[in-house]
């Protein structure tokens, strides 16, 4: 009975074995993934796809190298400086970054723990410190500076590091920055400062267009005035002209009518009857009115 017992045990393990050893066969390297074979520890230079692939067991092995798109949180706090000497201080940053698949077997390789030290802290705390020196403080408060530089400095740093196309920086996210005590002070007065400028900007901005307004009532005002004083003179000279040729016309007719008989009856009219006095040539005056009495 025992025996048979025993013989049952070992032929579950056999069983087991050979199901083992052929399922060992066989790798499945998934989506998002690419492989690298390693036989007796010697790395292929070949990188394979996607999909399912027969080795030796115990002998060949594949690594499945990840290649999708990673985020990876970096807790540590970072000090960093401006290009003024402003301390900056940068904590719970985010990396997301890509394996160039082609570069898989490179990094297998070179990097003992790739999976989590490709893109390491050191590379990152060294990034976002060159980063910061080459802004000015104004610019290393704005995230959209800071972040963008940050990209560019890891980017340098990691092809130093591995070389151009193993790895891509996508983007780099600081979550916390803080600054300087004395820092915040001249943030909180500069920020006094603009709303002040802005004021001001608005009071001469409304000043200037009160003075153009005015300007323009004058304006207005004085072309309205010249308007009315042309209508005005050429109301008054079409006055003249046209009692001019009134009294034209009246001469022109007074003219026409006096005729000889005419002039000599308003001489007649205006005669008042007295005769005049002459004067003779050694200066006395002679009456001639009694020698029409006679």
């Amino acid at each position: 009975m025992k025996k048979h017992t025993g013989t049952i045990v070992l032929s579950i393990l056999i069983i087991l074995a050979v199901i083992i050893t052929v399922l060992s066969t066989f790798t499945i390297v998934p989506s998002g993934y690419v492989g690298v074979k390693v036989t007796m520890g010697q790395i292929s230079d070949t990188v394979l796809k996607s999909g399912t692939y027969l080795h030796i067991p115990f002998i060949e092995s594949i690594d499945k190298v990840m290649t999708k798109q990673i985020d990876q949180v970096y807790h540590d706090s970072i000090w960093g400086e401006s290009s003024d000497q402003t301390a900056v201080y940068m904590s719970n940053t985010t990396v997301t970054y890509k394996l160039n698949p082609e570069k898989a077997s490179y990094v297998v390789k070179n990097v003992a723990n790739y999976d989590d030290d490709l893109v390491n802290m050191t590379l990152v705390s060294s990034a976002l410190k060159a980063a910061s020196r080459t802004l000015s403080t104004e610019q290393v408060t704005n995230r959209s500076f800071i972040e963008s530089a940050a990209v560019e400095a890891l980017q340098a740093a990691v092809n130093n590091k591995y070389g151009d196309d193993v790895v891509t920086i996508l983007n780099v996210n600081i979550n916390d920055m803080n600054f300087e005590d004395s820092y915040q002070d001249a943030i909180a007065e500069r920020q006094l400062s603009e709303i002040s400028y802005q004021k001001q900007v608005i009071e001469n901005k409304t000043a200037l267009e009160k003075a153009e307004a005015d300007k323009q009532v004058a304006i207005t005002n004085a072309e309205a005035q010249a308007e009315a004083n042309k209508i005005e003179a050429e109301a008054q000279a079409e006055i003249v002209r046209i009692q001019a040729e009134a009294q034209a016309e009246a001469n022109r007719k007074l003219s026409d009518s006096l005729t000889d008989q005419l002039v000599e009856y308003q001489k007649v009219e205006a005669w008042d009857g007295k005769l005049p006095v002459v004067q003779g040539s050694d200066n006395t005056f002679m009456d001639v009115s009694g020698l029409a009495g006679n």
